[in-house]
């Protein structure tokens, strides 16, 4: 588990281990432990936000994103 900081806030995130697929996911947590958005990058074809019909703040996405490529 790792701590994400954007502007004055602090989010956890967590590589997902029950997950099915050739690739990595990436969850970001919200303040109550429930995962807010993940990002899916897979071995092959593109990278997935899933927001889970919620508003999530750009920079926040990007900023995980970086996270998700570096672990590609």
């Amino acid at each position: 588990m790792g701590t994400l900081a954007l502007n004055d806030s602090l989010f956890e995130y967590q590589w997902a281990s029950d997950v099915e697929f050739d690739g990595i996911r990436l969850e970001v947590l919200a303040e109550n432990g429930e995962t807010l958005f993940d990002i899916s990058v897979p071995e092959l074809g593109p990278t997935m936000v899933n927001t889970f019909a919620r508003e999530v703040e750009a920079d926040l996405i990007v900023a995980a994103l970086a996270i998700a490529q570096q672990r590609k």
